[in-house]
């Protein structure tokens, strides 16, 4: 059996397979959590420096209530920060003439593994390095290294069943079970 899709990727995709990584990883949860942290810790550290050196409880009581508040509203906008940021660099680097992924690809399945073709290279891959198979609502992501994946869209599948389809042929050939993902 031999099951082809043309993928074209959009930065949108990327940009979803990248905040994927992100919130999914170890790693990612780690630095999520420290970006989220780091501001509040040492908002509260000033104030307990200004609570040491200045005894006046309406000037500490009002800092108090401010870094309470900014605390609050950066811990409550910094996922969607940090998502922004990863927008920008995207579109930074693409404006500086880097791509930093194959836009056009075909991915083939078949009995022996995926064969993935882009202008000027193509790559084969055994069904035993699959590592991890995410669904989400955006993408299914076949991943063969804990950063490297084949990203299909949605939008490359015809309709539910092909992508169901899809699903049962790349979990019978890997023995991964697929991971659902909002």
């Amino acid at each position: 059996m031999v099951i082809e899709f043309k993928v074209t990727l959009s930065d949108q995709d990327y940009l979803h397979f990248n905040w994927y990584q992100l919130s999914n990883s170890a790693a990612g949860k780690r630095a999520l959590l420290s970006y989220r942290l780091i501001l509040p810790v040492i908002l509260y550290i000033l104030l307990f420096v200004l609570f040491v050196i200045d005894s006046d409880f309406k000037i500490i009581f009002f800092a108090a209530i401010v870094v309470t508040i900014m605390s609050a509203l950066w811990v409550a906008f910094s996922k969607k920060t940090t998502f922004n940021i990863m927008k920008n660099d995207i579109e930074r680097i693409r404006k500086e003439g880097i791509q930093p992924y194959n836009k056009d690809a075909i991915l083939r399945f078949d009995d022996e593994g995926i064969h993935a073709i882009i202008p000027n290279f193509e790559n084969k891959s055994k069904y035993a390095l699959i590592e991890k198979i995410a669904v989400t609502e955006n993408a299914i992501y076949i991943f063969i290294s804990a950063i490297q994946a084949y990203i299909l869209p949605v939008t490359t599948f015809k309709d539910e069943a092909e992508k169901l389809k899809f699903l049962d042929f790349i979990e019978l050939k890997s023995n991964v079970l697929r991971e659902i993902k909002s």
